[in-house]
C-alpha cells in the first residue's frame, strides 16, 4: 500500500482532443452547405421570376403587332397592307409572332422592280388601283356557312293556300306545302407571287403596299366577273329588243321581277350602257335626258340618281358579258364570303417568300328570272 501522505495526481487540461476537433469541423461544413443550398434556392426563385417576366415581355411584344383588317388595326388607324409586309420582315428575321390566318408563284425580283416608289411620288403613280365591287356591293350579302363548302338556302317549292269558309264546319282550303333547300358550292379565288428576300429587304414599304393593293384589286375584279357570269348562266330573262336610252321602254323588266314576287330596285350598266344614258339627248332641245347620272356616277363607284325609279350602278364586269344593262331586285342575287386571307410562307431554298391573297366566296342567283338583260341599241 502506498504511504498515506502520497497525493493523487490531478489531470492537466491541455485543450480538446483530436476527436472533438473532427466533430466541430463536420458541424461547420454542414452549416455552410445548408447556407449554400438556401442561397441556391433563392437564386433559382429569382431566375424563375426573371424568366417569367422576360416571357411576358416577349408575349406582349408579339401581341402588340397589329395585323391589317383586324378591329384593333381599324381602331388604331393602322389598317394598311404595308404593315403586313413589315410583319413578314419581322418573321423573316426569326422573331416569333402570334398565330396568323394563312394559303408555283410568279417570281418577283429586284431587276423587275428597279428602285422603289419614293414617298414624294406615291400620289403620282401612273395607274389607278380600284378594289371596289359595285355589283356585289349592291346585292344581298349572306352570312357564311358555319362549316363545309356548300351554302344551303331554303327554297319554297309549293306554297300553302287559303280560301273562304262558306259555312261553319265546312272544310277549309288546304294544299300540300313543300320547302326544300338549294346548295351553292364555294368558289376559291387566289393569286400571289414569289418575292425574293432581297426585294423584301431592300425595297420600301411603299412597293410592298402597292403589290398587295394590286392583288386586292385583281381579286375584286375576278370575284365581280364570276358573280356576273354565275347570274347570267343561271338564266336571266332576255329583254325584248335592245334598250334605247333616248326612248326608254323597260316595263317588261318590272313585269319579270314581279312575276318572281320581287320588285326591281337597280339598273346595272356596262361601260357602253352608261355611255348610252349619258349621251341620250332630248328631242328638239338636245338637253341631256339623264343629267343627274352624268354628274353623279363615277368610274370608281356610284349608285346615284334614279332612272324610272331604279338606282343606276356602273359595273365594269358587265363589259363583254353580252349584257349592257341588267335590271332586277338587289335581293334576287345573294353571296357570302369567308374573308380574304393574306398567306405567306418562307422558301429557304430560293431565299424568298411566297405571298398570296385568297378568298372563298359563295355565289347564289336566288331569282335569276327576276333579272332582265338588255343589249344597247346601236
Amino acid at each position: 500500500m502506498p504511504p498515506e501522505d502520497t497525493a493523487p495526481v490531478q489531470p492537466v487540461d491541455t485543450g480538446p482532443s483530436n476527436g472533438s476537433n473532427a466533430i466541430d469541423t463536420a458541424i461547420a461544413v454542414q452549416s455552410a452547405q445548408a447556407a449554400l443550398a438556401e442561397q441556391m434556392r433563392s437564386m433559382a426563385g429569382t431566375n424563375e421570376r426573371l424568366m417569367a417576366r422576360l416571357e411576358a415581355l416577349e408575349t406582349r411584344s408579339r401581341q402588340d403587332i397589329v395585323f391589317p383588317g383586324t378591329p384593333q388595326a381599324r381602331r388604331s388607324g393602322e389598317d394598311k397592307t404595308g404593315l403586313w409586309m413589315q410583319t413578314v420582315l419581322r418573321m423573316l428575321s426569326g422573331e416569333r409572332v402570334s398565330d396568323l390566318q394563312t394559303r408555283a408563284l410568279a417570281e418577283l425580283i429586284t431587276s423587275d422592280n428597279l428602285g422603289v416608289v419614293p414617298d414624294a411620288f406615291i400620289n403620282e403613280l401612273q395607274g389607278s388601283i380600284d378594289a371596289s365591287r359595285p355589283f356585289l356591293e349592291t346585292t344581298r350579302n349572306l352570312p357564311t356557312p358555319d362549316a363545309g363548302l356548300t351554302l344551303h338556302v331554303p327554297v319554297i317549292v309549293t306554297r300553302p293556300t287559303v280560301g273562304v269558309q262558306v259555312a261553319e264546319k265546312d272544310p277549309i282550303a288546304s294544299t300540300p306545302t313543300s320547302i326544300t333547300t338549294a346548295g351553292y358550292d364555294a368558289l376559291t379565288i387566289a393569286g400571289g407571287g414569289d418575292i425574293s428576300l432581297q426585294l423584301l429587304k431592300r425595297s420600301s414599304p411603299s412597293y410592298l403596299d402597292l403589290y398587295l393593293q394590286l392583288l386586292a384589286e385583281a381579286y375584286a375584279i375576278e370575284s365581280e366577273q364570276q358573280a356576273i357570269s354565275t347570274l347570267l348562266d343561271a338564266g336571266v330573262t332576255p329583254g325584248t329588243g335592245n334598250i334605247d336610252p333616248a326612248d326608254l321602254t323597260i316595263g317588261e323588266a318590272w313585269g319579270n321581277a314581279v312575276a318572281a314576287r320581287k320588285k326591281p330596285t337597280h339598273m346595272w350598266m356596262s361601260t357602253l350602257g352608261l355611255q348610252g344614258f349619258i349621251d341620250a339627248k332630248a328631242t328638239g332641245t338636245n338637253a341631256p335626258l339623264y343629267g343627274n347620272i352624268a354628274a353623279d356616277i363615277t368610274v370608281a363607284n356610284g349608285a346615284q340618281g334614279r332612272i324610272s325609279g331604279l338606282i343606276p350602278v356602273y359595273v365594269p364586269a358587265l363589259d363583254g358579258s353580252g349584257a349592257d344593262v341588267l335590271i332586277g331586285p338587289r335581293d334576287g342575287f345573294a353571296w357570302a364570303e369567308d374573308g380574304t386571307f393574306t398567306l405567306q410562307v418562307d422558301v429557304p431554298a430560293q431565299a424568298g417568300r411566297d405571298v398570296a391573297i385568297v378568298g372563298i366566296v359563295w355565289l347564289a342567283p336566288l331569282y335569276p328570272s327576276a333579272f332582265t338583260a338588255y343589249r344597247l341599241a346601236s
